[in-house]
């Protein structure tokens, strides 16, 4: 029986993902093998209008992943030359449950009526909570960022009363406070056929990523005015620890 061994396995994509992601990533890059595959695709209708939506697996650390394309797909990406893309990592607490810590669900949303708006486009949906260190480390880190006070949940401080941000508390915890490859959406707008996109995002990596495994990336700016103070102290750090293009006057 090989519960015991296919358990440590489990038990390391939660805690690591990114770490199996980067040795298979490797492996795959030696043997020259794919590290994507197109599992299946269907016509979406959505508030957002009629979107093609496809499966993607990933042969670095089992997970899927999501492209939707706005239109038929087979039409739809003929016709651009450039196509308009966000690539965007999943936020349960947000999308799901609708948190108001972070902007990820208004700037998914954003992304998708700026595609509609403009008739084409493709939002690539990668399976990379806590910002690619997983799961279980997003959920620690939020344990040191929020408390409780009076019955609600705010923005934990430090002793010297400065706010503890979520990156702050990946540092303290040990992982990195950005831990994302660009690999996998890079391989995915491939075999969709795009090779040119007009990027959807204020994050500077995220734009080097692509282009370091060969995505032609114009930089289009998004961004989302904070709802509250704990958002606000995030969008703070983004800019302050991960280098995020938000200005002092979009706070």
């Amino acid at each position: 029986m090989r519960y015991p061994e296919e358990r440590r396995l489990f038990e390391e994509l939660w805690k690591n993902p990114a770490a199996i992601e980067n040795a298979n990533m490797k492996s795959a890059k030696l043997h020259n093998n794919e590290i994507v595959k197109m599992l299946a695709g269907t016509p979406l209708p959505t508030e957002y209008g009629s979107w093609t939506y496809i499966v993607f697996g990933d042969m670095t650390n089992g997970q899927f992943h999501t492209a939707i394309v706005y239109g038929n797909a087979a039409k739809s990406l003929k016709r651009s030359s450039r196509t308009l893309l966000r690539v965007h990592s999943a936020c349960g607490t947000s999308e799901l449950f609708h948190a108001t810590n972070c902007e990820c669900r208004e700037e998914l949303e954003e992304a998708l009526k700026r595609i509609r708006k403009a008739g084409s486009g493709i939002v690539i949906y990668m399976n990379q909570e806590g910002a690619g260190n997983g799961i279980e480390a997003k959920v620690k880190a939020y344990s040191k960022a929020f408390t409780w006070k009076n019955g609600r949940v705010v923005g934990a401080r430090s002793k010297d009363g400065k706010p503890i941000s979520i990156y702050d508390a990946y540092k303290f915890l040990g992982y990195p406070q950005e831990n994302r490859s660009f690999a996998v959406s890079a391989a995915i707008l491939k075999k969709l056929g795009v090779k040119k996109v007009r990027l959807m995002t204020n994050n500077p990596k995220k734009i080097e990523g692509l282009r370091k495994h060969g995505i032609d990336v114009e930089p289009y700016g998004i961004h989302i005015k904070p709802k509250n103070k704990i958002m606000r102290e995030h969008l703070k750090a983004k800019a302050k620890l991960l280098g995020h293009n938000i200005d002092e006057k979009d706070l």
